[in-house]
C-alpha cells in the first residue's frame, strides 16, 4: 500500500470490518496515485476468507488466486485501449455478478475509468446497483467523477483519494530506482501524483522537456528559425503540447504578479520572461489554439502530426515576432 493511501484505506477498512460496507464505491482522484492498486486491495479484502485486522490475509486461497490475477469471482473492465464502455459490456457484467460464486465470499467488479461508460451502460449499470446480487462488491474508479450520470453517484459511496504532501511524495519517490534524483518540480509537472512522476523520470521525459525549451530559447533569441522548433516538438509528442502549455500559464501568471518560484516551469525562467512581455491577448491566443491542438487525439493518431502542430507554431511565429531578438 503506497503510504499516501493509508488514511482512505483504513477509513473503508474499518466499514468492511464492521459489516457496513456498502455495496456499490465510488474511488475519485487524479491519476497517478494508486487508483486500481487500491481497488484490487479492496477487492482482496472482500474476497478474503480470514482478513487481518488491517488487510487481506495474503494467505488463503482467494488471495493467492489474487495475487496470480486468476481469480474467477473478480471481474475487470476499462482496459485502456477501450475508448468507451457499452451497453454489452455492462450487460455482461451484471449477468457475472448475478450467478453463483465459485468460491462462495461474493463477486467483485471493478470499472476503470468509469466517466467512459456511455449512457445506455450506465442506466443499466444502475439498475444493477440498485439491486445488487448477493455480496456483490462494484467499484467505479474515476479521475473525473462528474462525468457520470448523478444517479451512478448518488447510488455509491463515495472514497476520494488526494495527492499526498510534498513532503511524502519526495520520500517515497526518492527510494524508487531512477528517480533517487526527484526534486519538487518532478511533482509539479505531474499534478503532484508520485507515480505519474515517477514515470515522467524513469522514461527520460526530464530531459526532453529541457532539450524542448532550450530550442525554444534559442528560436525566440533568433538563433534558430521555425523548422527548428517542429524538429524538437514532434519526437516529444504529445508531452511536449502539456509542457508547451504549461509554460504559457506560467508566462501568464507572472503577469498577474506570481513570482517565479510560484510557476511549473520554474527551471525554465529565461523563456517565462521573455513570453510574459508580450500582450496578454496574445498570450491567450496560444494558449486557446494549444488546448484546442492537445484535445485532437485524432490529430496525432495519423502519421505526419507536424501538419497539425505547423499551424499553431506559425501562430506562435506571428505572437512573438516582437519578442524575438
Amino acid at each position: 500500500m503506497y503510504p499516501w493511501l493509508t488514511a482512505p484505506w483504513a477509513l473503508w477498512y474499518e466499514k468492511l470490518l464492521s459489516g457496513r460496507l456498502a455495496h456499490g464505491w465510488l474511488v475519485t482522484g487524479p491519476g497517478g496515485l494508486g487508483q486500481p492498486q487500491f481497488a484490487r486491495e479492496m477487492a482482496a479484502a472482500h474476497l478474503c476468507a480470514h482478513p487481518a485486522a488491517n488487510g487481506p490475509c495474503g494467505q488463503c486461497h482467494s488471495c493467492q488466486l489474487l495475487e496470480h490475477g486468476n481469480h474467477p469471482d473478480l471481474l475487470v473492465l476499462g482496459a485502456e485501449n477501450e475508448r468507451s464502455l457499452g451497453v454489452d459490456l455492462i450487460r455482461d457484467l451484471s449477468a457475472r455478478l448475478g450467478a453463483t460464486p465459485q468460491l462462495g465470499a461474493g463477486k467483485v467488479a471493478i470499472i476503470e475509468q468509469a466517466e467512459r461508460l456511455t449512457e445506455a451502460a450506465a442506466n443499466a449499470l444502475l439498475k444493477t446497483l440498485e439491486e445488487p446480487a448477493g455480496r456483490s462488491l462494484i467499484i467505479l474508479l474515476s479521475e473525473v467523477p462528474d462525468r457520470l450520470l448523478a444517479t451512478i453517484r448518488s447510488r455509491c459511496q463515495r472514497l476520494a483519494l488526494n495527492a499526498p504532501a510534498t513532503a511524502v511524495a519526495l520520500q517515497w519517490l526518492r527510494q524508487q530506482p531512477g528517480a533517487e534524483a526527484a526534486e519538487p518540480i518532478h511533482l509539479l509537472l505531474n499534478h503532484g501524483a508520485p507515480l505519474r512522476a515517477l514515470e515522467y523520470l524513469n522514461t527520460g521525459r526530464d530531459p526532453q522537456r529541457k532539450a524542448l525549451f532550450s530550442a525554444l530559447a534559442d528560436y525566440l533569441a533568433a538563433r534558430q528559425k521555425l523548422p527548428a522548433l517542429l524538429v524538437a516538438l514532434e519526437p516529444v509528442l504529445p508531452y511536449g503540447l502539456d509542457w508547451l502549455y504549461l509554460l504559457l500559464l506560467d508566462a501568464l501568471k507572472l503577469q498577474t504578479g506570481a513570482s517565479m518560484a510560484e510557476c511549473r516551469m520554474s527551471d525554465a525562467g529565461s523563456v517565462i520572461g521573455r513570453l510574459s512581455a508580450l500582450p496578454t491577448a496574445r498570450l491567450l491566443a496560444l494558449v486557446q489554439g494549444l488546448s484546442a491542438l492537445r484535445s485532437n487525439e485524432e490529430a496525432f493518431a495519423t502519421a505526419m502530426p507536424g501538419l497539425h502542430l505547423l499551424n499553431w507554431c506559425r501562430l506562435f511565429y506571428s505572437e512573438v515576432s516582437d519578442v524575438v531578438s
